[in-house]
């Protein structure tokens, strides 16, 4: 069996999934990913469509069966009622190939997204698209998850 590769921390802040992690990921990191992720959208239970806050750090690519499992995996949250996805990459040196794989999967998966230049940004956004979350829980998170080395 494969080891995972890649690291990852998420959370459920009201209607805001936090994602954190550092790359490169493989299917087993993204099958784990999946189960952890699938038990917080299964906890949203009013109905409201919800954004997800992704910081990427590393160099966050996937192989093509990883990438096929994450549009899959994507395309379900959408229907589970993701309706924003915001994306911060940090700490790499091949930001814009990183982006162009991500912005790959969204289109595929029908999702709306952007990519920000930092959390702060983000987290702004968010806000203003009406998303309710706890933005001091947030920053702690992100602080506390932070994958930069």
């Amino acid at each position: 069996m494969l080891n995972p590769h890649g690291e990852f921390e998420s959370a459920l802040n009201q209607q805001l999934l936090q994602f954190s992690g550092r790359g490169p990921w493989n299917d087993v990191t993204m099958k784990n990913g999946t189960v952890k992720i699938g038990r917080h959208i299964a906890s949203i239970t009013d109905g409201k469509p919800w954004a997800q806050l992704s910081c990427l750090y590393g160099e966050s690519l996937m192989p093509p069966s990883t990438f096929d499992i994450f549009v899959k995996q994507t395309h379900k949250r959408k229907e589970k009622g993701l309706s924003f996805l915001a994306v911060v990459v940090l700490d790499t040196d091949i930001e814009r190939t990183t982006k162009q794989q991500i912005q790959q999967c969204y289109e595929l998966a029908g999702v709306n997204f952007a990519f920000y230049r930092s959390l702060c940004e983000a987290l702004d956004n968010i806000k203003q698209r009406g998303f309710a979350f706890n933005r001091n829980e947030a920053e702690h998170f992100f602080e506390r998850f932070n994958f930069s080395r």
